[in-house]
Parts: C-alpha cells; structure tokens; sequence
C-alpha cells in the first residue's frame, strides 16, 4: 500500500516538472521567448505564429504603418507593444522570435530600369505603379520589343495602336510620320513644342540628361523627377501648353495621329482611318482626282507610299534607316 502511495506522489511531481517546462505558462498568459511566441491558459502553452503578410514590390503597396521587406509587408514598431500577436519588435519591425531579420524593400530607385518591373515606374525616387494602363506586359518594351494587343513598341515604350502612325495622312496637316510618331515641321516661323528641337526640317525630341535628379526637390517649380530627369508634371491637357498634352502624370509633346475626319458625313465619300477616301476601279481614276492619292487600293485611292509601305516603325528598317510615311529610309 506503502509502495502504491509513493508511486501516486512521484505521478504528481512528474506532471508538475510537465507543467513547470511551459515556461512562463500560467493562466491567461501571453509571452514570447527565443523559441517563439506561446498563449498559455492554465492547461498549457500553444504556439503563436506571426500573421499572413501580402507580398509586395515597394512600400506603396504596403497599409499604412507597414513597410515592404522580403518576409513581406512588416509592421513597423518602437517596442513589442506595438506589434500583432506573434510578432516582437526588432529593428523597429515586427517579426517572430525565428524569423531571419527582414530586409526592408522601399522601392528606391533612379531610373525605371532600378523598378525591375515593366509595370513600375521611377517617380520622386520611388517605384511606383505606372498611371498609364498598357496591357499585361506594362508600359516598357525595351528589353523585350513587345506589347499587349492593342499597343505598340514605339521608341522602347508601347503605345496604344491609335496614338501611333505609319503614314504622313494619318498625322494632320504640317506632320509627317516617322518611327510611329507624328513629327511636326519646323523652321522659320514654325517653333518646336518644349522637348523637341529642330533638325532637318521636323521637330526631334531633346535627348534628356540621365541623372539629373534624384528626388522631385531637385527639380524646379511645376516639375518632378522621373526617371533620373526632371519632366513637367500635370494631372490635364491644359496644364502642358500648346502641341503638349497630359499622359500618366507627366508632359508629352503631342506626337499622336490626328484624323481628317471622324465620320463618312465629314467626307464626300467615305472616312476611313481618319481620311476621307474616294472609291476606284483603277489608278488612272485616282489620278484624275488627287494626284496624291494616285493608287487605286482596296477600291479606294492611296498615296504611293500606302501601296508600297515596307515598315511600320523604324525596327523593319535596316541600320541607321527611318521609318518615314511607311517607308524605309
């Protein structure tokens, strides 16, 4: 009987060292150690893992309070008190006890190439969601040559297929295409818009100087810093100037097509792709109206050009050749 109590003490000291290995267990209790975090409750401690995090590329995709690491979005902090069950401040984030330290992921850059995303761009020093929408594949072409449906990669950047020319009688009196852009003629009394300067008669534009902000105050009045270059900021058409218009934020030379007609009731017979065309049987019936539009294709006239086009943009063309009026040149 002796033996039978003595078997029933060492039973109760066994389940009370049990008890005592919760360190720190007692009841209703919260406590976070080397090991982890735990919530006891009088019967025992169970395991507290830190909360799910979303993904993200820079801090603008963060809540408020939050920061972008590698782990994901952390919660910033001062002291433990400040973080979400799981988690202790450390470094002035909150992670678990065995969490490797977080590397913190802002989205600093200086150029967009700095974004490694197609879809971010470099604003105030800061990767940032482009405004403009271009498709899946973003608003860069530049290492790819390719666009989403619907747009283009002109000069590296893809473009909606209705801003973009291949053809002088897409672009409105005075312009002329080249490279899927419509080029003002310049000279005389023919300025160039802000951005572009005048070679051989058509307004080029102005090679920016890479590097030459970092941060938005680096930049003068009205301006801000994308992409390592201070460019006119906006948030409409009217805030550019004349020949400029607003796209994403920032000021663009307006190089977009610019129909002759929206309707067959501004034409005499019929508009399409934003020129009035006139319908043919033969050439000879074209010249006799237009000598411009001297071919007879598709049962309506069209410059020689249209019927000879060998390129869209200038990658058709060979080396140091442009795409000019849908012409290799």
């Amino acid at each position: 009987m002796r033996h039978v109590h003595r078997l029933h003490l060492l039973s109760a000291f066994a389940f009370a060292a049990m008890a005592f290995a919760f360190a720190g267990c007692s009841s209703e209790s919260y406590y976070c150690d080397d090991t982890g975090c735990f919530y006891c409750d009088g019967l025992g401690c169970r395991e507290v893992d830190p909360p799910d995090r979303p993904e993200c590329r820079g801090d603008f995709e963060c809540p408020d309070g939050t920061m972008c690491t590698d782990l994901g979005c952390v919660a910033a902090c001062m002291d433990d008190g400040d973080c979400p069950d799981g988690t202790v401040c450390s470094d002035a984030m909150c992670v678990g006890p065995t969490e490797p330290p977080p590397t913190p992921r802002p989205g600093v850059c200086e150029r967009n190439a700095d974004c490694g995303d197609d879809t971010l761009v470099c604003r105030d020093g800061m990767c940032v969601p482009d405004d403009r929408s271009c498709g899946e594949t973003g608003c860069s072409c530049e290492e790819t040559g390719m666009c989403a449906d619907g747009f283009t990669c002109v000069d590296a950047e893809c473009r909606p297929d209705e801003d973009v020319c291949r053809f002088n009688t897409e672009c409105g009196a005075g312009r002329v295409c080249v490279d899927g852009r419509c080029a003002s003629a310049c000279g005389g009394d023919n300025p160039c818009p802000t951005g572009q300067a005048c070679e051989d008669g058509l307004c080029r534009d102005v090679e920016p100087t890479p590097g030459e902000c970092t941060n938005n105050d680096e930049c003068g009045a009205g301006q801000i810093c994308a992409d390592s270059v201070c460019v006119d900021g906006c948030m409409e058409d009217a805030e550019c100037g004349a020949e400029r218009y607003c796209d994403g934020g920032i000021c663009r030379v307006d190089d977009r097509p610019r129909p002759f007609c929206t309707s067959d009731a501004e034409c005499r017979f019929a508009c399409i792709a934003g020129v009035c065309r006139t319908p043919c049987e033969t050439s000879r019936e074209c010249a006799m109206v237009d000598v411009q539009f001297s071919v007879c294709l598709d049962s309506y006239c069209a410059t020689t050009n249209e019927a000879t086009s060998d390129c869209a943009t200038s990658s058709d063309c060979g080396v140091g050749e442009e795409c000019i009026d849908g012409v290799c040149r």
